[in-house]
């Protein structure tokens, strides 16, 4: 045997062989560059106002926390976030209260997660240099969001991205985990809990997962004559695949018949005209490119997609985003590059992936949601998993075509781009103008639309109720959509104001004059602070609330 060989070299006191790092100080790094992206990315996600969405989620998680744990009384949306994001903020809320900081920090912590995990995955069983190499592409195509849009969908509110993180676990588990009977047991249990929360995993997991095991049974069968007996594994991934949306239909109902929160119908699964495909398509790359930092079209156009730009010109707004081209093609190479590899070898994971972007993408053109960039949270998950695969397949190729050094300062360039983006001011929601003089006239509880109510509740820590209601010109409801019914309970509050704040644009916070004589009649008294308007009346305004609720926001675009 070689002297210098492994099995003779005396080991370091670290537990670690000598010139090598010390396995207890590759964790102590890690960790550290953990709270280094923590912070950046609380910084960035600061850098755009907090949302009436992400206020929805801090207050059914303050709920919870304060023994409602079924959410009794709730009507949610298509995504209950249920087992996902409400318990991460329920901890957060422990620490920190009820505040617009909650969604802030939650939002850095999901994406600080999700791009260590995406690197973990590519790793995978990779050591050395390929190893980190691996790692450092899949992160690094990640690491710094576009600003504007990119970081609303990425850092700044409860989206479909959360649901990526337990089902990244899932893969790694997968990816880690011995040919056992307990693994495929694990994955149903672990599948059916985030479907619980968010239909999305079933395009992104659970039938990509399913698919790709039957189809490389089959393959093996025909192509190898490989008895079903010895496909066992896969053939028990496959089935819970299936078996995880069955579990987790059989979980919401339970919740609702103990009385728990009900969930209104998901509106993405009907389909779209043939007409509109077109203009889908258009939105599905662009909303790809966004989503990747890498929205030239829209930035080099002078177009500002979100509230934050941080300051730069159409020019260099442009060249960040064609920096992050680099990203969009390496994910793209990976993905056909995954098909081509389809069948051989024993990596599920990559198939799986492939397959889960793919089908997610199909899903989304083909449904009725595509309308806006903001849409694109529907598909969230080709950000990670196109990283994945990139670092998972290209990292030989490009360490064997000696690219390490342009790889490198692309990697520089992400981030520079990302200290760039976290060192613009904080931008405070539209809502948090209005609270102190709220609490000053003694104005507790209230009525207006969705993009205030929550979010002012939530500015306020509570000390301020606002009651979303459907207004119509014959009157107006309590409106069933990630509110409470209790709220709209005249025996135990009395609210006696709307709101109304032209800021927010589009009318989407201004309640129709019509719409509030209808309602409520002449106000007593009219007050205008900065962009909001206040009317008051003597009365309790809930008395006069009709029925039944209404899940539609009646006259409001």
């Amino acid at each position: 045997m070689d002297e210098t060989s492994s099995e003779t070299r005396p080991a370091s006191p670290g537990g670690a062989t000598r010139g090598r790092f010390p396995r207890w100080a590759w964790f102590g790094a890690l960790a550290a560059v953990a709270v280094v992206l923590f912070l950046l990315y609380l910084r960035l996600s600061n850098t755009y106002p907090a949302g009436s969405d992400g206020a929805d989620q801090s207050l059914q998680a303050w709920d919870m926390l304060h023994g409602n744990w079924l959410l009794r009384g709730w009507t949610v949306g298509d995504v209950s976030y249920y087992s996902t994001e409400i318990p991460e903020y329920v901890l957060i809320e422990v620490f920190r209260g009820l505040g617009p900081s909650v969604v802030h920090i939650a939002g850095a912590i999901t994406y600080t997660l999700l791009v260590l995990l995406a690197g973990l995955l590519a790793k995978g069983r990779a050591t050395g240099r390929e190893g980190v190499v691996r790692a450092l592409v899949a992160s690094g195509i990640m690491l710094a969001p576009q600003l504007g849009n990119g970081v609303h969908l990425l850092i700044s509110q409860p989206d479909h991205l959360g649901t990526q993180v337990p089902l990244l676990v899932v893969f790694v588990i997968l990816d880690r985990a011995p040919r056992r009977w307990y693994v495929p047991a694990a994955v149903l249990i672990m599948l059916a809990w985030v479907i619980v929360a968010d239909q999305v995993a079933v395009f992104d997991a659970a039938v990509p997962l399913a698919a790709v095991c039957v189809a490389r049974v089959l393959w093996a069968r025909i192509r190898d004559r490989k008895p079903l007996t010895a496909q066992w594994y896969e053939l028990s991934l496959a089935a819970a695949g299936l078996a995880s949306l069955g579990v987790a239909a059989a979980v919401v109902r339970a919740i609702r018949d103990l009385g728990g929160y009900t969930v209104l119908p998901l509106a993405a699964t009907r389909h779209t005209s043939l007409h509109d495909l077109p203009s889908h398509l258009v939105l599905t790359v662009e909303g790809i490119l966004n989503i990747y930092g890498a929205d030239f079209i829209h930035v080099s156009a002078g177009i500002l997609v979100g509230p934050a730009s941080g300051g730069l010109s159409p020019a260099a707004g442009a060249a960040v985003a064609i920096v992050h081209l680099v990203g969009v093609a390496l994910a793209l190479w990976a993905l056909l590059r995954a098909f081509r590899q389809f069948f051989s070898g024993s990596d599920l994971i990559v198939p799986v992936l492939a397959a889960a972007i793919v089908i997610n993408t199909a899903v989304y053109v083909l449904s009725i949601r595509p309308a806006t960039l903001f849409d694109t949270r529907e598909i969230l998950a080709v950000l990670p998993f196109g990283a994945v695969l990139a670092g998972r397949l290209l990292a030989g190729s490009l360490i064997r075509a000696r690219l390490q050094p342009a790889l490198a300062v692309v990697l520089a360039c992400y981030v520079a781009f990302l200290g760039y983006g976290a060192s613009q001011p904080a931008t405070p929601d539209n809502e948090q103008a209005v609270v102190s003089w709220l609490e000053a006239h003694h104005l507790r509880t209230g009525l207006g639309t969705y993009t205030l109510a929550n979010l002012i509740t939530l500015d306020s820590g509570g000390q301020v109720a606002i009651r979303t209601a459907s207004w119509h010109t014959y009157g107006a409801v309590p409106r069933a959509y990630e509110s409470e019914a209790s709220w709209y309970d005249p025996r135990v509050s009395y609210a006696n104001f709307i709101i109304s704040n032209t800021a927010d644009g589009n009318e989407v916070s201004v309640v129709p004059s019509e719409d509030i004589l209808a309602f409520a009649g002449p106000p007593a008294h009219t007050y205008h602070y900065k962009t909001f308007t206040v009317m008051v009346w003597n009365k309790n305004l809930l008395a006069d609330l009709g029925h039944p609720p209404s899940a539609l926001p009646g006259n409001i675009p």
